[in-house]
């Protein structure tokens, strides 16, 4: 059963890789896809914005679902849907063919995220926000290694589809790896109940929680989706070194997972998640107004401002909600995928009415919503997560 744990954690750890990889796989080639495909701003921002609606739908569905079916099957199904269909984008130069296959390409990823959360916090109770660290790290190298691979792939001038295909394959050699290991942890008994869903939504904390993930992560994937062109187009940069501010953007991400989960030791959530939230104002700012190279320095710091927000915002339902962590944590990733369709889509359709810089600037109106939310509800968090110190 130990071998089996630890299997199981590692195809969930792997699997949530390619949720990253495939936001930046779009966010490095999104300058040539829209050359190859023909497409405006407003039209690649609706490609960007499927991708995170069928995320959101899968996640929506796939948390309370998770709760009452076995969680590696869906990890499974995630897999497969992820792989076929990076498979198959960008060989159509028919836009809607196109659209319809990233949507299902977001379906895998949400399937991924609705699934594996859950699973890693059954299988390490106890050690919930810590736990989801180490497990979104590997989001972090999934999109740090999307523009490595892109930016290669571009730079020696081979079609962008080639590194769809490649990915693809990988995905769906992790699913086959999943289906031949032959137990999964118990599951709880439970079922799907609508009531479960209206009950978190109708309280102040989960909202609280909700619209903080729904702001943070729109930020985040707006910057993965739009740094490369806002680097090149209004800064001037080369298509490879616009290319290496994400890849810089991620591996401060990482790096940042990584220390996260010893500082919420260390730490209560919500001051850490203040300070990151500071940070991330401070530096976003400072990175829209930047010159050129040293605005490749201040998006980095924006990614080690990110880092640990999401999984603490995980962590942190995880532990409130431990009843039914899959619906609480379905819904809040619903939340993130929801924020990450409507912030990045809202930037590309500002940008496209003025220019991208102002486009960018909206980013700085939601970090700042998410300071007051994270202070207004600071101290009934504290109340009910006591600081590990105290426990």
């Amino acid at each position: 059963m130990a071998e089996s744990k630890w299997l199981i954690t590692s195809g969930a750890f792997i699997s949530m890789s390619f949720i990253g990889m495939s936001r930046t796989f779009l966010g490095t080639a999104m300058p040539a896809i829209r050359s190859t495909l023909e497409l405006t701003i407003l039209q690649a921002g609706t490609l960007t914005g499927l991708l995170q609606l069928g995320f959101s739908t899968a996640v929506f569905v796939g948390g309370p679902v998770s709760d009452i079916f076995k969680k590696r099957s869906l990890l499974m199904l995630g897999c497969l849907f992820i792989g076929t269909n990076l498979l198959l984008f960008g060989f159509s130069e028919w836009f809607w063919l196109n659209l319809i296959g990233i949507a299902f390409m977001g379906i895998g990823g949400g399937l991924i995220e609705s699934s594996s959360n859950p699973l890693v916090i059954q299988l390490f109770p106890g050690r919930e926000s810590m736990v989801m660290q180490l497990h979104h790290f590997f989001f972090a190298l999934g999109s740090l290694a999307g523009p490595l691979i892109m930016g290669v792939v571009l730079a020696k001038s081979i079609p962008w589809q080639w590194a769809y295909i490649g990915f693809g394959l990988f995905a769906l050699s992790v699913f086959f790896f999943i289906l031949l290991q032959g137990t999964s942890p118990p599951q709880k008994k439970g079922g799907f109940d609508l009531r479960i869903v209206g009950g978190l939504m109708r309280e102040k904390i989960f909202l609280s929680l909700f619209f903080t993930t729904f702001c943070v992560s729109g930020i985040q994937n707006g910057i993965c989706f739009w740094m490369v062109t806002f680097l090149k187009e209004t800064k001037g940069l080369s298509i490879t070194l616009a290319s290496s501010s994400l890849f810089f953007f991620f591996a401060c991400l990482a790096v940042g997972r990584l220390f996260s989960s010893y500082l919420l030791t260390r730490f209560h959530e919500t001051s850490f998640l203040l300070t990151l939230f500071s940070l991330l104002f401070v530096c976003l700012m400072l990175a829209i107004f930047a010159a050129a190279k040293w605005a490749i320095l201040f998006f980095a710091l924006c990614g080690l401002a990110l880092s640990g927000v999401f999984p603490s915002l995980l962590g942190m339902t995880g532990k409130i909600y431990s009843r039914i962590p899959g619906a609480a944590m379905g819904i809040l990733a619903t939340g993130a995928g929801l924020g990450s369709v409507t912030v990045p889509w809202l930037m590309s359709f500002i940008s496209q009415m003025t220019r991208l810089e102002v486009g960018f600037l909206t980013f700085e109106v939601f970090v700042g919503f998410c300071l007051v939310l994270m202070g207004i509800q600071s101290s009934p968090l504290k109340k009910l997560i006591p600081s590990r110190s105290s426990v």
